[in-house]
């Protein structure tokens, strides 16, 4: 059974103490608490309802925006778990590329299956990279993201398992890595395990950042999936 925990954290305080701040606080915290967590809870409810049917779609003026922004990884720096690296020696197109694996671990707060839909669903994957896609969703089917700042094809597709030949566009010509996203529903949230193997070291860091700001960041400001109430 899927049992949806929240934990919202409301905590109200008064700059200065009056008998009137005191009268609303007090109303706060024993009533206006559960309006302010049943009107959210409504709210991503509506919000991923909305994001499912293809109701909300990004805007086509914020395309041109949103690809400048992307450059060879997606150069912010983010907090994220990594798992300790070993680099290894690839040998591509006659030259030798050093590189490393990457993983990662988030928790969604969703199913399983809704999170599979965001991955290979060409209107949820619209939504959450806000901007055009080219999606296959098959053995052998070809991916396009980020103005084909981001590419390749889909290895393997189920409910439990997505695995990607995948490069980026600024990434040495002809190197693929390979994604393996390993999908667990849990009894209160769904945790997913990126491994992304033959990574350049070079491009180690600023492949981090762009999987923790532009898809699980994305993902859960886009469908709530990271809100715990």
């Amino acid at each position: 059974m899927y049992v949806c925990m929240y934990v919202l954290q409301i905590e109200i305080t008064l700059k200065d103490s009056t008998d009137e701040g005191e009268k609303v606080k007090h109303f706060l915290h024993t009533k206006g608490k559960d309006i302010i967590r049943e009107n959210l809870k409504k709210y991503v409810s509506s919000l991923k309802e909305e994001f499912t049917k293809g109701m909300i779609l990004p805007k086509k003026d914020n395309i041109n925006d949103n690809i400048t922004n992307i450059t060879s990884g997606f150069n912010v720096k983010m907090q994220m778990n990594a798992a300790p690296i070993q680099s290894k020696q690839n040998n591509v197109l006659g030259y030798k590329i050093s590189t490393t694996t990457i993983k990662q671990q988030q928790k969604f707060q969703c199913r399983a299956e809704e999170f599979y839909n965001v991955f290979t669903t060409l209107e949820m994957v619209q939504a959450f990279t806000k901007g055009p896609v080219k999606l296959e969703p098959k053995k052998h089917g070809k991916f396009e993201l980020f103005g084909g700042n981001i590419y390749g094809e889909f290895l393997e597709v189920s409910l439990t398992k997505i695995v990607q030949k995948w490069r980026c566009k600024q990434w040495p010509s002809g190197h693929f890595s390979e994604v393996t996203i390993d999908v667990c529903e849990k009894n209160d949230h769904t945790e997913v395990n990126l491994t992304q193997i033959d990574v350049p070291t070079s491009e180690e860091e600023s492949t981090k950042e762009n999987w923790e700001r532009y898809y699980w960041d994305a993902i859960k400001r886009t469908f709530g999936f990271g809100y715990f109430m």
